[in-house]
């Protein structure tokens, strides 16, 4: 079986999942965090922890203020009915002052697989009908942190969430088309409570934390008579070491692991990752790198590399680039103010 038929098999699953009621947005949020393969656990030090580990805010910056931009796609290529794509996009706004953080971060999975009737007519089909599903969930959110000695923050995240959930069918062979055409399809929207939380363990150079999200797994109506789309809990573990911690440190090593498992464009997935983050030109120049793979299943290895120029005393530009197989490709941008 080729590459190309397991990915399309892949995505057909996924959106198989939104259809039957599960659903979790396993994307990254964060350029810096991207660019480090996402081992961002127990580093967590600027205003993005309050999604990576609310806890971490406390061990870094005394005023962070982060905003970010992203986007990723699969697709498996051509028009055959058993192929599909898939579009992601990501976007951050926080802001910490310890021991509170201000959040809102906006979720977008789309996936457009083939339906029933094309994917039992055979590769060589031409023509057909794809299932478009997509989940957008849009996250406002504060958090409080509280030091419980001089090595062990715990802190939580109050969240509102909006899910939107989108189902249809188009009349489209290409998997790409069907995705442009997602904006036409029904769609509703459910407004939510929710909780995230985080613990942060930092002990001179070292650092161990956890953080776990969607306590509460917020559903969401469907447009048509399915059942709910819902946010499975996610826990996720790391452990980093820093040359210069407490304070700023030239070097950074990471790796976190996944506890539970995700869906994702590729398929089901639960994670290790590990990455590094080195600093040059009197913290002018940063450069970081990363790999992430998945323990269920196959690996499907995602590499990933990212820069952060400072533009002025602690405000950063950034950017990250991310691929792997299956045709998955990621990137964002952002910037960065600390002090």
């Amino acid at each position: 079986m080729n590459q190309k038929l397991i990915s399309g098999h892949a995505l057909a699953i996924l959106g198989a999942a939104w259809l039957s009621a599960t659903s979790a947005q396993a994307q990254s949020l964060g350029t810096r965090a991207s660019g480090m393969g996402q081992a961002f656990v127990a580093v967590a030090d600027d205003a993005s922890s309050v999604y990576w580990n609310p806890a971490g805010m406390a061990t870094g910056a005394y005023v962070s203020f982060v905003v970010d931009f992203g986007a990723g796609d699969a697709d498996s290529g051509g028009s055959s009915g058993h192929e599909g794509a898939a579009v992601n996009n990501a976007q951050l706004l926080a802001f910490t002052l310890p021991p509170l953080g201000l959040s809102y971060y906006r979720l977008s999975n789309v996936v457009a697989g083939p339906d029933e009737a094309a994917g039992m007519a055979g590769p060589s089909r031409e023509e057909g009908r794809r299932n478009v599903q997509g989940l957008t969930t849009s996250h406002l959110g504060v958090t409080l942190a509280q030091s419980l000695n001089q090595y062990l923050v715990v802190a939580g995240t109050v969240k509102l969430v909006r899910g939107e959930v989108t189902r249809g069918q188009v009349d489209l062979a290409d998997a790409s088309d069907a995705l442009e055409a997602a904006d036409g399809l029904p769609s509703r929207g459910t407004s939510r409570g929710d909780v995230d939380a985080g613990v942060m363990l930092a002990v001179e150079q070292w650092r161990v934390g956890l953080v776990a999200r969607n306590l509460t797994t917020p559903s969401f109506d469907a447009p048509d008579e399915g059942a709910p789309v819902e946010l499975g809990r996610e826990a996720r573990v790391g452990a980093a070491w820093g040359s210069g911690w407490p304070g700023l440190s030239r070097v950074v090593v990471s790796a976190d692991a996944d506890l539970t498992r995700q869906a994702s464009w590729t398929g089901e997935r639960r994670d290790i990752a590990a990455g590094v983050e080195t600093w040059w030109l009197g913290q002018r120049l940063g450069v970081r790198g990363g790999v992430r793979g998945s323990t269920v299943g196959t690996a499907r290895p995602v590499v990933a590399t990212g820069v952060s120029a400072a533009l002025a005393t602690g405000f950063y530009v950034e950017a990250h680039l991310a691929s792997g197989d299956q045709d998955e490709r990621w990137w964002s941008v952002g910037a960065r103010y600390t002090f």
